[in-house]
């Protein structure tokens, strides 16, 4: 039986406190638990939502990154609707055209082209647009708007499929073919200005198709194959190329374009030394001319000797300080990677560690979401739980949350746990664990 001296919300079973003074004590003691545990909820949830605030504010930057990286390129970057209304071009596109960049937004990209190939335009923006495809190539001739046309490549990317042709997104890629043998320039062709221009024209093909990368791409080992291939393209005298996240003796992901990189990154493993794990170790670009008579790597050597792959240039990728991974350009010559390929190698380079930020910003963002919610509802499970307890026992908000707490110090698991049991049809058991 409850004496008069015996403070309400007490447990019982408890031994009564000595006195007056003790059961305030007591009261406070209490209180004061549950008052800490709350605004160590609440501060746990104001830190989630300023992360969440500072990486909306990096992948934003992220985001100008890509666009003046699109800005830069000589090549023609768009991205259109499922109807092939544009919504975004770069500058060298609104060249090519002879337009105003401000005057290609909301009109169709098909305006542009030669009344011969926009069949195959319309053809292959419908294949994008509804998924059918993810990516394409086909030769086009552009007519801008003043006089004169031109062939060019054009590349098509499925950025958003969509069955509502107005919510799809593709993006495209407009590549001016060289006419009459002559570079875009106006050199001749056998001008040493014509002789880097097929390297250049790689390079930006590669650096506009890393920056047209879906970056919520759900595959990544898909993602990376990609990005393996642009690098290729973009390196003059690369075979094959690989991309390895995380340490190579015990990789995260490891995508390559071919067999032979495949099987030049098993060598590497096998031997536990190479290129690859250099560069990986000291977070610095290593460049093997000749494998087989690297004395370096030993037993690489040994293993490589009947290898189609001769020299290595191994980029480290790094973001915001960590080493991620390596970018691994293989060649089948000796001696192929000189300066100006080292150069364009290390620039690619950057732009995959730039798209791989994105992509790990996204999923972080993603991470911190999901943990908000899981926040969100476990504080409204407890406050359902309270209403229980409330209900049953005729209590106050304070004190159900205070017995809360103190059941859950108790038995040793979480409040959030403890009201899911409540919440969902064990109050029963709760309310008997109460009472004892």
């Amino acid at each position: 039986m409850t004496t008069a001296s015996e403070p309400r919300g007490r447990e019982p079973g408890l031994p009564l406190p000595a006195g007056p003074a003790d059961a305030v004590l007591e009261q406070l003691i209490r209180l004061d638990t549950a008052s800490e545990e709350r605004s160590v909820a609440e501060e746990e949830l104001r830190v989630q939502q300023e992360q969440l605030q500072d990486l909306l504010l990096r992948y934003d930057a992220q985001r100008r990154w890509r666009t003046q990286l699109s800005a830069l390129l000589p090549v023609g970057l768009a991205v259109t609707d499922g109807h092939g209304q544009l919504l975004d071009a770069n500058p060298a596109l609104a060249g090519h055209l002879r337009v105003g960049l401000h005057r290609l937004y909301g009109k169709p990209l098909s305006v542009f082209l030669h009344p011969a190939d926009i069949t195959t335009f319309r053809d292959a923006l419908r294949d994008l647009a509804s998924g059918a495809l993810t990516e394409l190539r086909a030769t086009i001739t552009v007519r801008p708007r003043q006089d004169g046309d031109g062939g060019a490549e054009l590349f098509g990317f499925a950025e958003t499929a969509h069955a509502d042709r107005s919510l799809a997104r593709v993006q495209w890629l407009v590549m001016p073919q060289v006419p009459n043998g002559r570079s875009p320039t106006g050199g001749p062709a056998d001008s040493p200005s014509f002789e880097h221009q097929p390297d250049s024209l790689g390079l930006a093909a590669s650096l506009a198709g890393l920056s047209m990368l879906p970056t919520d791409e759900s595959d990544q080992q898909r993602l990376l194959a990609r990005m393996a291939v642009l690098v290729r393209g973009a390196v003059p005298a690369a075979d094959w190329v690989s991309i390895t996240l995380g340490s190579p003796s015990d990789p995260q992901r490891l995508a390559t374009d071919s067999l032979e990189a495949q099987a030049f990154d098993g060598l590497q493993l096998q031997a536990q030394e190479g290129p690859c794990w250099t560069a990986y170790a000291d977070g610095s670009v290593v460049l093997s001319p000749d494998v087989p008579d690297a004395v370096r790597w030993p037993m690489l050597a040994k293993l490589a000797a009947d290898a189609p792959v001769r020299s290595v240039l191994a980029l480290p990728v790094g973001m915001e300080g960590e080493r991620r991974g390596v970018v691994n350009v293989y060649s089948s010559h000796r001696h192929a990677f000189g300066p100006s390929n080292r150069q364009i190698a290390e620039l690619v380079a950057g732009a995959v560690a730039g798209v791989l930020q994105t992509v790990a910003e996204r999923e972080s963002l993603q991470r911190l979401s999901a943990n908000l919610e899981h926040a969100l509802t476990s504080r409204a499970t407890i406050d359902q739980a309270k209403g229980v307890l409330m209900a049953h026992l005729g209590i106050g908000p304070d004190e159900a949350w205070a017995r809360l707490v103190a059941l859950s110090s108790r038995l040793n698991i979480k409040v959030r746990d403890l009201a899911r049991l409540v919440v969902e049809g064990d109050a029963g058991t709760v309310l008997a664990a109460l009472r004892r």
